[in-house]
C-alpha cells in the first residue's frame, strides 16, 4: 500500500517509514496545494493521512472534496484539531470515516489503523477478483469452451493487473532451480483438504533414486502412516533420539511422524527444536518432503517454510478454494515474508468442471506454475493399496512437476 502524509509533522512520517512495511511516498507534505499536486502525479496512492491544521488557501473541506475528485477510491485518515460535529458530518458524507483528534491518537494507534485499512482493502480486492472471475465463467458457459473471446480477454487482463504487483521474473526462477543442490527440503502446502498428504506420499514413492524422508507435520490430519500402513512411534520426551523415532517404509523411504515426537499434548514445541532437527536430518537424506498443516497460527509452520528449499502450493480450481488460497499466500508472503520465488503452484484435483486453465494461469502468474494433477477414480485404489501400485498417467504428471522443480 502506498501512503502519503500531510500532517506538518515529519516525525510521524519517519516513524511510519521505520515501523511499517508500507511504501511511504516522499516526506511529510507541508501545505494543502502540494497534496493535490502529488495526488495528480501519483494516481496509485492508496492512503493519505492529513491534518486539519495543514496550512493553505483552499480550506479544509474544499481540500477533501478535491482529493476525492482526483481519486475517489483513496482512503483518508483525518486528524482534526478538536471535536467538530459539522466537519465530522461533512467528512462522513464524503466517505471519510477514519476521523481522530490531535490529543486522542498516538503513532502506535495510527499504525494499527493503517494495518486494519490495508487488511480490509486486500479482502475487498480478493472479493472483487472472485466476483469478476465468476462473471467471466458464467459468460464463458454460453460461448465456445475452447476459445476466450475479446471480452473475456479484457476481464482477464483487468484481473491480472489487480492481483500482480509485477510480472514474475520466470527466468530468475528457472536459473535458481537449475542450481544443483545435493540435499533438498520440500514443503507441501495448501488449504485444508486439498490433498497434501497423498501428494507428499506419492512424491516420495516415485523418487526411486533418492534417499527420502517424509515428515508428517499435519497436526490435525496425521494420515501418512495410514497411507503406508505403518504404526506411529510414541516417543514424547525432551531428549529423544531422532533415529529411534524414524519409521522405515522401504529401502528408500523413511517416515517421521513429527507431531508424536516433537510436541506435547498442547501442540507446543521448544523454540528452534524444528530448525535444529531439520538441519541434522538434511545431512542424512537426499530429499526431505514435509506435509504441513493448513493452519497458519502455528509459528513452527513459518519456520518450516523458511527452512525449505522448495515450496509446492496445491490449488484447487473453484471459486471458494481460490479465495482461500489467495488469503493463505498473502499470509506467507506479506506477513511471514517467505521468499516468493520458492513457491511453486500445482493445480490439484483438476477435472472437467475446474476453472479454465488459461484463467488459472493468469490468476497465479506471479508464481512459478509447475503442473497439474488430474482428479482420478484411481486415487482410492492407490490409497487403499498403500501406494503399492501407481498408474502410469499419474506418474507422468508427478514426473513433469519434479522436473520443473528440479527435484
Amino acid at each position: 500500500m502506498k501512503i502519503i502524509t500531510a500532517l506538518e509533522n515529519p516525525k510521524t512520517n519517519e516513524k511510519l517509514n521505520e515501523e511499517t512495511n508500507f511504501e511511504i511516498i516522499g516526506n511529510d507534505i507541508q501545505y494543502q496545494e502540494a497534496v493535490l499536486e502529488i495526488l495528480e502525479k501519483n494516481p496509485e496512492i492508496n492512503l493519505i493521512i492529513i491534518s486539519e491544521l495543514l496550512p493553505g488557501q483552499i480550506g479544509f473541506k474544499e481540500l477533501i472534496k478535491k482529493i476525492k475528485l482526483i481519486n475517489n477510491k483513496i482512503e483518508i485518515i483525518v486528524i482534526l484539531k478538536k471535536e467538530n460535529e459539522e466537519i465530522k458530518n461533512y467528512l462522513i458524507s464524503k466517505g471519510v470515516f477514519n476521523i481522530f483528534y490531535n490529543n486522542k491518537i498516538t503513532n502506535e494507534q495510527l499504525i494499527k489503523k493503517i494495518n486494519n485499512i490495508n487488511k480490509i482493502k486486500k479482502e475487498d480486492e480478493i472479493n472483487e477478483e472472485i466476483k469478476n472471475l465468476k462473471k467471466m465463467i458464467l459468460e464463458k458457459n454460453n460461448t465456445n469452451k475452447n476459445k476466450i473471446n475479446n471480452k473475456d480477454k479484457k476481464i482477464i487482463y483487468k484481473i491480472y493487473l489487480k492481483i500482480t504487483n509485477k510480472i514474475s521474473n520466470k527466468l530468475k526462477i528457472k536459473n535458481k532451480n537449475n542450481i544443483k543442490k545435493e540435499n533438498k527440503i520440500i514443503s507441501i502446502v495448501g488449504t485444508n483438504g486439498i490433498g497434501k498428504s497423498i501428494f507428499s506420499s506419492i512424491l516420495a514413492k516415485i523418487n526411486k533414486n533418492k534417499k527420502t524422508l517424509l515428515i508428517d507435520f499435519d497436526i490435525f490430519n496425521q494420515s501418512i502412516n495410514s497411507i503406508f500402513n505403518v504404526k506411529k512411534i510414541n516417543n514424547k520426551k525432551s531428549n529423544f533420539i531422532i533415529n529411534d523415532s524414524i519409521i522405515r517404509i522401504n529401502k528408500k523411504i523413511d517416515l517421521l511422524c513429527a507431531t508424536d515426537v516433537l510436541f506435547d499434548d498442547k501442540f507446543k514445541t521448544e523454540k528452534n527444536k524444528i530448525k535444529n532437527i531439520l538441519e541434522e536430518l538434511n545431512s542424512k537424506y537426499d530429499l526431505i518432503i514435509i506435509d504441513t498443516t493448513s493452519e497458519c497460527f502455528f509459528d513452527y509452520t513459518k519456520e518450516i517454510l523458511e527452512k525449505s528449499d522448495i515450496i509446492i502450493f496445491l490449488v484447487e480450481g473453484n471459486l471458494i478454494e481460490l479465495k482461500k488460497s489467495k488469503n493463505l499466500l498473502d499470509i506467507y508472503i506479506n506477513k511471514w515474508r517467505i521468499n516468493k520465488k520458492k513457491i511453486n503452484i500445482v493445480f490439484n484435483k483438476v477435472n472437467i468442471n475446474t476453472i479454465d486453465n488459461k484463467i488459472l494461469k493468469v490468476l497465479f502468474s506471479d508464481f512459478n506454475i509447475v503442473g497439474k494433477i488430474k482428479l482420478s477414480n484411481s486415487f482410492n485404489f492407490i490409497i487403499n493399496n498403500n501406494l503399492k501400485i501407481i498408474d502410469k498417467k499419474l506418474k507422468k504428471q508427478f514426473e513433469r512437476i519434479m522436473k520443473k522443480c528440479d527435484i
